[in-house]
């Protein structure tokens, strides 16, 4: 199992850091080259890294894609979300996003996204991962979440420097506990504050109800 918690480790280094050689993988982990050299070639072997061949680094390939389409397709959040954020785009107009929080509770991942139509829009945070200390609206209200608040906790975000604002309010399992948050953003101007305590506020918490809910939620 040692050697596949450093397997493992490897691979999470790769996605934090994007792409990265074999000698710095060792210093960073503190693993033998010769260990790392082949945790590399045995992903490589797999299609879940590739090697860049202009600078002898690896990355995540494609293959890691194809398991994380797999695993959020067949997640029951991913496919009970669906028509609640459908839903919820149609009557708002704005991207609607839903987060997952991942099991060591460190950070929320955006694993599904209905976008707005309308031309400017806010760039997507699918496949991105925020720390859950961050200052996006998800990881805002998650946090307030797993530090005792109760309900279907919401929070929001208004940032000049990044000209998004928006909301989220927490989703909960059949247990209670905070596992997601269903999200809106969209550029400053649309959205002003009291947009989003008057307006989007109220979506937002039917919306987390309605899927927590459907996960089996109940108070």
């Amino acid at each position: 199992m040692k050697a596949l918690d450093k397997a493992l480790d490897v691979l999470e280094y790769l996605m934090r850091k994007g792409v990265a050689g074999v000698t710095e993988i060792s210093n960073e982990l503190n693993l033998n080259k010769n260990n790392v050299f082949r945790i590399l070639v045995t992903f490589e072997e797999h299609r879940l890294i590739e090697k860049e061949e202009e600078t002898d680094k690896y990355k995540l390939s494609t293959g890691c894609v194809v398991l994380g389409y797999g695993f959020i397709h067949k997640h029951p959040l991913t496919k009970l979300s669906a028509p609640v954020l459908k839903t919820l785009r149609f009557r708002l107009g704005e991207t609607v996003n839903l987060a997952m929080l991942d099991e060591k509770q460190q950070y929320v991942i955006y694993v599904a996204s209905e976008e707005t139509i309308k031309p400017v829009k806010v760039k997507s945070r699918i496949g991105r991962r925020y720390s859950i200390n961050s200052s996006v609206s998800s990881s805002k209200a998650i946090r307030k979440a797993l530090k005792g608040e109760a309900g279907f906790v919401f929070d929001y975000e208004y940032d000049e420097r990044s000209g998004i604002s928006g909301g989220a309010c927490v989703i909960r399992d059949y247990k209670g506990r905070p596992i997601g948050s269903v999200e809106v953003i969209a550029p400053l101007y649309r959205l002003s504050l009291k947009t989003i305590e008057e307006e989007i506020r109220p979506l937002l918490e039917d919306a987390a109800l309605d899927i927590s809910l459907k996960l089996g939620y109940w108070d």
